[in-house]
């Protein structure tokens, strides 16, 4: 009886990762598997952190021996590797197979020479990457790592059916604020649209350095038409989500984005960068619209384009759910990862 022990964010956490696991443990895998859940991470304060991570081990000290595969998700920051690391100790000395399970795309090329990230991947039996695209570039950037590759798209989560009646002319975006998030674009874009698209508003979801775009606004007279909501959750995020029309990303650096696949399951037109694994899936005009990174100008225009015609963006909005549901369905990525735990249990030897 193979069992597997996830290793990454709290199961309460906010972010990508903590939404990734929480959809795969209503995956038929997690139970086939009989898998537990450690949760070394949390977006909190540093002492809750600090507190949380000693928690983790102390756990990890007593339950790891249990386990068979280890699935550590990660990104190559050294803070998350560091965090991390007690347990990957445990877990090569307790000679488990050990996943290393990316959650991240075009920044791993500025990790080449983060030799404490390749001491990791040099003890992973396998490295599991969010698209095709990073598998092809992994071998060139990390020709010293040995590990197997695999591609496991995150999953979509089914929804309920749309109700296009009830949209209103709202442009939103969910993120950690900061700059790697560039919600500042998206209000550059709004400033050059707002004089002839009155009756429009952004909303602007989640933490982070909220104050400080906030600010931005107020400096660029759009405070009457931006709302900051804040972290929120429930129904409040519920009826955010189900009245936009439109979903704008600004991201520089992403693995695979969890939040566009939420805007495709929700019929939510996207606008976004072509951040991450997107190109891999991206067909430019049905699925969504895109544009360069730092390009306030060419968001304007692609905003523009939904924003004047509602038959464009509905079409957008209905084909996104269908490709979602189709490309990303759990049922699809339950096949992925079963298949990957075959290989590493069965095929690879131990550490």
């Amino acid at each position: 009886m193979t069992k597997v022990l996830m290793v990454g964010s709290a199961e309460q956490s906010g972010g990508g990762v903590a939404s990734v696991l929480r959809l795969m443990k209503t995956m038929p895998f997690w139970e086939k598997y009989h898998c537990g859940w450690l949760g070394t991470q949390i977006q909190r304060g540093y002492g809750v952190k600090l507190w949380y991570a000693l928690k983790a081990y102390l756990k990890a000290l007593f339950t790891i021996w249990q386990y068979d595969i280890v699935h550590f998700h990660t990104v190559p920051d050294k803070i998350c590797l560091i965090i991390q690391m007690p347990v990957l100790l445990l877990a090569l000395l307790g000679r488990k197979k050990i996943v290393m399970h990316i959650h991240m795309g075009n920044q791993l090329e500025d990790h080449t020479h983060n030799r404490l990230f390749i001491w990791c991947l040099n003890r992973a039996d396998y490295v599991v990457l969010l698209a095709k695209k990073w598998q092809k570039c992994f071998a060139e950037w990390f020709p010293t790592v040995k590990a197997k590759t695999a591609v496991i798209y995150n999953a979509c989560a089914p929804t309920p059916a749309v109700d296009y009646s009830i949209k209103e002319k709202s442009i939103i975006l969910a993120a950690f604020l900061n700059d790697n998030k560039h919600p500042d674009l998206l209000l550059q874009a709004w400033k050059n649209l707002k004089a002839d698209f009155h009756d429009w508003h952004v909303t602007i979801m989640g933490n982070g350095e909220v104050e400080r775009f906030q600010a931005m606004a107020q400096t660029m007279g759009l405070d009457d038409s931006v709302t900051f909501t804040g972290y929120i959750t429930g129904k409040q995020k519920e009826d955010v989500w189900n009245r936009a029309s439109i979903y704008c990303m600004c991201s520089r650096h992403e693995g695979f984005p969890m939040v566009v696949l939420e805007a495709w399951a929700r019929g939510v037109a996207v606008v976004t960068t072509p951040v991450g694994g997107l190109p891999d899936v991206i067909e430019e005009g049905k699925n969504c619209l895109t544009f360069p990174f730092d390009d306030a100008d060419a968001l304007t225009m692609q905003l523009r384009k939904l924003m004047e015609s509602p038959e464009l963006c509905r079409n957008m909005a209905e084909y996104s759910k269908s490709f979602g549901e189709r490309v990303f369905a759990p049922v699809m990525v339950n096949e992925s990862i079963e298949k990957l735990y075959e290989v590493v249990d069965f095929y690879l030897p131990r550490n």
